[in-house]
């Protein structure tokens, strides 16, 4: 509503009229009800904000100018911070890194638990192994390294590194690498790169391709769970590398820092893994009857195994 009025010059304004609801009570029952959502929405932010404050997405930019993200916990500052490394091809979704990460949270451990990018920016899927394969063993080691770092620029001192299947492997192969032989690693069901356990001999590049095609220089051959990996000679041979000889000689030179939780019935794992592992200075728990991804009844052996090694 709107009135015309004089002003004191003795022109005609308009002034709008103040809205007749303006000093008008509401009624009883709605002022209750606004009341009883008002306390609801308090309490609901009261339980949630525990949780929002203590999780977060993170990012960092890698070498190769993609974007990489971690999910990371705040826990007891007291306790060391867990960095999580999900297994060949996966991300942090994966079921056991989940697990894991869940059960630490739980116990009040801060936990970084990145998804390694592998050349795609914000990568949220595993990849398929018949997908072209442009990264390599040296740009996942310069990831993690990239994500110690994140954590360090923020005052973290103590950091364990926690990861499944060839996580585990690159794990340790980042410690060799930098050399950081103060960090404790825990491998679970830790193993290479050989497919389905078998020690195979990588093919030559472009074995069926002609020398002027795009892909002549690409391998096409088995790689860890897969049938058929297909990548450029040299990134395909950065990851072969990884064998379960190379394996054991880097615990030979890092691993007094490092425990290692296997399953018996890890049929992935190489011929004689367990006798081959205790040979060197990492400690070995086993888990009897458990599988590659410590499945069932399992998975609580092997997160008491863990959480005890974190204690000791």
């Amino acid at each position: 509503m709107a009135e015309k009025i004089l002003s004191k010059s003795g022109e005609a304004v308009t002034r709008c009229a103040q809205s007749p609801y303006k000093n008008r009570m509401l009624p009883q029952p709605i002022l209750r009800m606004r009341r009883c959502l008002l306390k609801t929405l308090l309490v609901m932010c009261w339980l949630l904000a525990p949780a929002a404050a203590g999780a977060a997405v993170v990012e960092i930019r890698t070498a190769e100018k993609t974007v990489a993200s971690a999910e990371f916990h705040q826990g007891d500052a007291a306790k060391p911070v867990i960095l999580i490394l999900h297994g060949f091809l996966q991300t942090r979704e994966f079921g056991i890194v989940k697990a894991i990460a869940d059960a630490l949270i739980d116990n009040g451990y801060s936990v970084l638990s990145p998804t390694l990018s592998l050349g795609i920016s914000n990568r949220k899927r595993s990849l398929d192994c018949e997908a072209l394969h442009l990264h390599d063993m040296n740009g996942d080691l310069q990831e993690i390294q990239q994500w110690v770092q994140w954590l360090r620029s923020r005052g973290v001192e103590r950091i364990v590194g926690v990861g499944h299947s060839f996580g585990a492997t690159q794990l340790l192969a980042w410690r060799e690498r930098y050399q950081e032989r103060n960090v404790d690693l825990i491998g679970i069901s830790l193993m290479g790169v050989s497919p389905l356990g078998r020690e195979a001999a990588a093919p030559p590049a472009g074995k069926h391709a002609a020398r002027n095609r795009p892909d002549a220089s690409l391998v096409r051959a088995p790689l860890s769970f897969c049938e058929t990996y297909t990548a450029p000679a040299s990134m395909y041979a950065s990851y072969k590398q990884w064998s379960a000889d190379r394996i054991l000689t880097a615990l030979k030179r890092t691993g007094p820092r490092t425990d290692l939780i296997q399953g018996t019935a890890d049929t992935f794992a190489p011929p004689n893994w367990e006798e081959r592992l205790a040979g060197t200075p990492a400690r070995v728990h086993r888990i009897a009857g458990a599988n590659h991804f410590m499945e069932g009844t399992h998975e609580f052996d092997m997160l008491d195994t863990l959480l005890g090694i974190l204690k000791r």
